[in-house]
């Protein structure tokens, strides 16, 4: 079997990171995989062809209809038994492509739906109806997917994954007034790291005899505003480090205490589940696929549009150490149980036989 996948870009991003995780359990399958790409030149393009897989970048000038046809030669040349999207905007391609040349299409739902279906306009709803089958990564897209009239047998929910860490650093040393919080993620509007900095602003104003440090790793057009508002609040970089992005993210968690996250919209943020690997307790928003995945064993749910919940929350963990270790116990366990590779490989042979089969059937 081989799967041709189809990818908008190969930045570090929390989707092309999944991508890599089922290139990496399709290969542990035995599965042959190839991809196509709509940019060229990206960070994780390296790491894709060390695990062996073809990498073909597909010509987009001349805009939509260019790139379709570009795609669906592709799919002509070298024929593949699936073909599959990783973004939900280039969802249209794979689909149009598969159907003109008989192979079965599988689009996917990276965020909430809400969020994808606005980001896309008119397109947004051909996005979501137009793929023979649908891979969700929260349970709350895949019900507002069948609420938009997918039917519930062409779509599935395959969570995100990670690679589980040993245990974070020892701190046992460290003082017991110093805490480091972090924020790892793109800086647009959708994440809100704005929030963070606010956060940060807070808890320095109402927690002066703690030793805190903040940090954000991530890059994206929201950078230059959140380098004004650290100034504006007299918060220096000892203090709060924009870091931009990492390409080893490992060692960054390894050194933090807490990590935050003020999402607007997510699907199931991979930062998450990178912190419980981490053994890091986590208090997060509660958007997307958040409460699927983190519960008050390994850390605290707040509503989005409560600052003063993130506040409290965050403070309460910051005052709290051995609260903080036992989260991060809690976390990692779960992860360790729920979100493995091996998961992922018995999700996707899953679904791809089922798909094989129906085409066989004559029923898609």
């Amino acid at each position: 079997m081989e799967v041709c996948f189809l990818a908008g870009t190969l930045g570090r991003g929390g989707a092309e990171r999944q991508l890599i995780f089922m290139l990496r359990a399709l290969k542990n399958a035995g599965i042959r995989t190839r991809l196509l790409c709509l940019t060229s030149g990206e960070a994780l393009e390296e790491e894709i062809r060390d695990l062996g897989v073809e990498i073909s970048s597909i010509d987009r000038r001349g805009g939509r209809l260019s790139t379709l046809r570009n795609v669906v030669k592709e799919l002509r040349r070298q024929p593949s038994d699936i073909v599959q999207s990783s973004h939900f905007y280039t969802n249209i391609y794979v689909s149009i492509a598969g159907r003109l040349n008989g192979i079965p299409s599988i689009g996917a739902i990276r965020s909430d739906l809400a969020f994808e279906l606005a980001s896309n306009g008119f397109y947004g709803k051909y996005q979501l109806k137009l793929p023979r089958h649908l891979i969700a990564n929260s349970g709350l897209a895949l019900e507002r997917a069948v609420n938009f009239g997918v039917a519930r047998d062409r779509i599935d929910l395959v969570r995100n994954v990670v690679t589980c860490e040993g245990q974070k650093r020892d701190t046992s040393n460290a003082s017991p007034k110093a805490t480091k919080i972090l924020f790892v993620g793109r800086l647009g509007e959708e994440k809100r790291p704005e929030l963070f900095v606010e956060l940060a602003h807070e808890l320095l104003s109402t927690l002066p005899d703690r030793q805190l440090k903040f940090q954000v790793v991530g890059d994206g057009p929201l950078r230059p505003k959140l380098e004004t508002l650290a100034r504006g609040y007299g918060i220096g970089p000892d203090i709060l480090s924009l870091d931009g992005e990492r390409p080893e993210i490992s060692d960054v968690y390894k050194s933090a205490d807490l990590v935050v996250l003020t999402s607007k919209h997510e699907g199931t943020p991979n930062v998450v589940l990178e912190a419980m690997s981490h053994s890091l307790p986590v208090v997060a928003t509660k958007v997307g696929g958040v409460p699927e995945i983190l519960d008050s064993t390994a850390g605290i749910v707040v509503d989005p549009m409560d600052f003063r919940g993130l506040l409290s929350a965050t403070t309460e963990l910051i005052l709290d150490r051995e609260t903080r270790t036992s989260l991060g116990i809690n976390g990692q366990r779960y992860v360790r149980k729920n979100h493995s590779l091996r998961y992922l490989e018995e999700r996707l042979t899953g679904i791809y036989t089922k798909l094989l089969e129906r085409k066989h059937n004559g029923r898609g």
